[in-house]
C-alpha cells in the first residue's frame, strides 16, 4: 500500500521528469553547459548527486525529480528480488536449505527498496558529490570528454533520501552495511501511527527467536534487526553442517542455524515476497501515471530503461519459479515488457 502522500510525491517528479527530458542536451552524460538543468551529471540514466549546504547538511539538485529514483529503485528491486527467489526456490526444491536460504534473503535485502519506496525514501549508493566536467587527451590526439565528482565531508557511502511531511527531500547519509540497510525499518514507524507489514514483523520475530506474542514493536525492531541482518551470514557460512551449540540454542531459545534450516528458508521467502509486493505496487503507479500521460511519457520511459539496466544485468529477465504464483510473474512480465527489456 503506498502513502497517498507517497503517491502524490511520485506522479510530480514523474510529470516533472517528462516536462524536463525534452530540454537541453537530451540523454547527453555531461549536459553542463546547460545551466541549471536537473539531468546535469546523472549520466545517461539517472543517479543524483548532492552537495553539502551551508547549514551543514546536504541537498540535491535533482530533489524536483528524485521520485524518479524510488521507482528505478523499486524496478530494479522487483527484478532481483524475482530472480533471487526463483534460484531458491531451485535450491528448496532439491532440498539445500541453507543455500535456498541465502537466496531468499538475497531476495529480501534488495525488495528492501520496494518498501521503502512506498513509504517515501530511498538509499541512494554510491555517493557522489558536486559534478564538474574534465577533458584528456587520449594517445591519438583526441579529446576525451567525461565527468568528476568531488568528495563530500565525510565521504558518506550510502545517502537516504526521505519525504518529509512537508512534502520536500531531505537527505541523510548513512552505513554501508546489512545492519544499517536494515535500521530503515525503524525509520518507518518513527511517525506517529505508522505501522509494519505483518510479514516485517513475522521475520523479525523468526530471526530474533520467536517472541513476538511476548513483545513491543519497539523490542521486537531492537532485538529483530540485529538478528535478521546476521540471518545471511549464517546461511552463507554456518548452515551447512553440525552445529555443536544448536542443542544448547535450542534450550534456550535461541535461534539455531544449524537445524530446521527449511523453516528459516520459508521465513525468509515469505519476507521477500511480501516486499517483491511492495515494488510491484511502485510499478502500478507508474502504470497508472504513464497512461494517464501517454504522449509526454516515452523519455521517462527510456530514462528508467538505462538506469534499470546500468550496470547490465549478467541473468535473463523473464525466467520465473514455478513456486511464484500467476499474479506475481503476470505483473513482473509487465514491467519487462513496459520497459521493452528483451530488446534493450
Amino acid at each position: 500500500m503506498i502513502d497517498a502522500r507517497v503517491r502524490s510525491a511520485l506522479r510530480k517528479s514523474l510529470s516533472r521528469a517528462a516536462a524536463e527530458s525534452g530540454r537541453g542536451a537530451g540523454f547527453s552524460p555531461l549536459n553542463l553547459e546547460e545551466d541549471g538543468s536537473i539531468w546535469a551529471g546523472t549520466g545517461l540514466g539517472f543517479h543524483p548527486w548532492f552537495i553539502r549546504n551551508p547549514a551543514g547538511g546536504f541537498s540535491c539538485q535533482q530533489s524536483p525529480v528524485f521520485g524518479l529514483y524510488l521507482i528505478r529503485a523499486a524496478l530494479r528491486s522487483a527484478f532481483i528480488a524475482t530472480r533471487a527467489i526463483s534460484a531458491g526456490d531451485l535450491l528448496q526444491g532439491e532440498k539445500f536449505h541453507a543455500a535456498a536460504s541465502a537466496m531468499y534473503y538475497t531476495a529480501a535485502f534488495h525488495g528492501l527498496d520496494g518498501l521503502l519506496a512506498t513509504r517515501g525514501r530511498a538509499l541512494v549508493q554510491p555517493v557522489r558529490g558536486p559534478v564538474r566536467p574534465y577533458r584528456h587527451e587520449l594517445p591519438n590526439g583526441a579529446i576525451s570528454a567525461g565527468l568528476k565528482f568531488d568528495p563530500l565531508p565525510g565521504e558518506p557511502s550510502v545517502m537516504c533520501g526521505a519525504l518529509t511531511r512537508q512534502g520536500t527531500w531531505s537527505f541523510e547519509p548513512r552505513r554501508r552495511d546489512h545492519l544499517g540497510r536494515w535500521r530503515e525499518l525503524r525509520q518507518l514507524v518513527s511517525a506517529k501511527g505508522a505501522e509494519l507489514p505483518d510479514y516485517v514483523v513475522e521475520a523479525l520475530s523468526y530471526a530474533s527467536g520467536g517472541y513476538m506474542a511476548q513483545k513491543s514493536l519497539d523490542a521486537l525492531l531492537e532485538d529483530g534487526i540485529p538478528a535478521l541482518a546476521r540471518l545471511r551470514h549464517q546461511a552463507l557460512y554456518e548452515g551447512f553442517g553440525y552445529d555443536d551449540e544448536a542443542f544448547d540454542a535450542a534450550i534456550n531459545r535461541d535461534n539455531p542455524y544449524g537445524i530446521r534450516l527449511n523453516v528459516r528458508a520459508s521465513s525468509l521467502r515469505n519476507l521477500a515476497t511480501g516486499l517483491l509486493s511492495e515494488a510491484l505496487a511502485i510499478a502500478d503507479l507508474l502504470f497508472e501515471w504513464e497512461a494517464e500521460n501517454h504522449e509526454n511519457a516515452s523519455m521517462v520511459r527510456t530514462r528508467l530503461v538505462l538506469s534499470t539496466l546500468m550496470p547490465a544485468f549478467e541473468f535473463e529477465i523473464g525466467k520465473y519459479s514455478a513456486e511464484l504464483d500467476s499474479e506475481t510473474v503476470a505483473a513482473v512480465q509487465r514491467i519487462v515488457d513496459w520497459l521493452n527489456l528483451q530488446n534493450a
